[in-house]
């Protein structure tokens, strides 16, 4: 008999943790309301941020809990408390927790710890540790996680371009890492008008994601869309995508 704790193949998801990036007004923060709600909203952009999603989140029916952090505040104490809130089912209990933006988030740990001056890099050391141990400890409770990341754009050693997510130091690889889909946010005209879609696989110095292999290579921002097909394409058998979904990968 082997010592090994073997475990049954789990069912589908109920849930996911999703990684949207990209430049100033390519769909972000609306994408985020359109996730399952009541949605718990860390909102590191300023008080007039959430006015466009409150609107499309109220659209279908759901409801935005704010949680405002201030320049100034401490925010280790705060995510402590929204990690609680959800483990706990406290009221008001939410379907999906969004961090606007988790880049921010580490720049607020990095004033807060190095108290007005640039951290050391033991001190970075601790804050991507922070960052990691909500991030993980998120991933593992019943709950959609939506992260937002402004994007970054530079140049590899051969001259290629790069555009990742704007986090900062290891805490980039280990959102990435912990993420089930990242998109690449963005406006893309089409004979229909503009519409706003997230691009999942790398192409054009992007990264791009998704663990279930169902999302297709481009999709219009639709979290609630997502996670349906993402759990059905994790069922037995798969799924057959709808037509008129999947968008051609804009350059």
């Amino acid at each position: 008999m082997s010592p090994l704790n073997f475990v049954d193949a789990p069912n589908a998801p109920d849930t996911f943790n999703v990684l949207l990036y990209g430049p100033p007004k390519s769909g972000k923060t609306a994408a985020a309301a359109t996730a399952p709600g009541p949605i718990l909203w860390v909102n590191l952009e300023g008080g007039g941020a959430l006015g466009y999603a409150r609107k499309v989140a109220a659209s279908r029916g759901s409801d935005i809990h704010e949680v405002r952090v201030e320049k100034d505040d401490q925010i280790k104490p705060i995510l402590d408390q929204v990690y609680l809130h959800v483990r706990d089912g406290m009221a008001p209990k939410v379907k999906t927790v969004v961090i606007d933006t988790i880049g921010k988030v580490r720049d607020q740990l990095g004033r807060n710890i190095g108290r007005g001056k640039q951290p050391s890099i033991q001190q970075w050391g601790d804050i991507a540790k922070i960052v990691e141990g909500f991030v993980v400890g998120m991933r593992d409770l019943p709950v959609n996680v939506v992260f937002l990341a402004h994007q970054k754009v530079s140049d590899s050693d051969t001259g290629d371009r790069i555009v990742e997510p704007m986090i900062g130091g290891a805490s980039t690889a280990k959102v990435c890492g912990e993420a089930d889909v990242i998109a690449y946010c963005g406006r893309h005209e089409t004979d229909d008008g503009p519409q706003y879609m997230g691009v999942l696989v790398e192409h054009n110095g992007r990264i791009g994601g998704d663990r279930s292999g169902g999302l297709g290579t481009s999709r219009q921002l639709d979290l609630s869309e997502w996670l349906d097909t993402y759990r059905k394409a994790l069922m037995a058998g798969g799924v057959q995508e709808p037509a008129g979904l999947q968008l051609e990968v804009p350059a």
